[in-house]
């Protein structure tokens, strides 16, 4: 889920800083509304995300600042892919 999440906040990045540093007939600008529904697609699949990463904490019984640094590392571009290399490896060594 981290990895689904980290690709579209790099698409969404990418949208907000070619739109921003070119003129008004970009293609981010002139196609406002799908940059809008991929913008609303990374919220809620964010949203999923914290809600799959806090569940898996629970079952899987991590501390209260492993836990914290997983759901928050889903804000840092590129941070999430590390951060569910993290979780993974931990959830993994947990049962052999």
């Amino acid at each position: 889920m981290a990895t689904i999440v980290g690709c579209m906040v790099i698409v969404v990045f990418t949208f907000f800083f070619w739109g921003l540093a070119t003129d008004p007939t970009s293609w981010p600008n002139r196609h406002e509304s799908f940059v809008m529904v991929v913008d609303q697609v990374h919220g809620l699949l964010y949203m999923v995300f914290l809600v799959v990463a806090a569940m898996l904490a629970r079952v899987e019984r991590w501390g209260p600042g492993f836990t914290i640094t997983t759901l928050l590392a889903g804000t840092v571009p590129v941070l999430s892919f590390w951060a569910e290399h993290r979780a993974t490896k931990v959830a993994r060594a947990a049962r052999p």
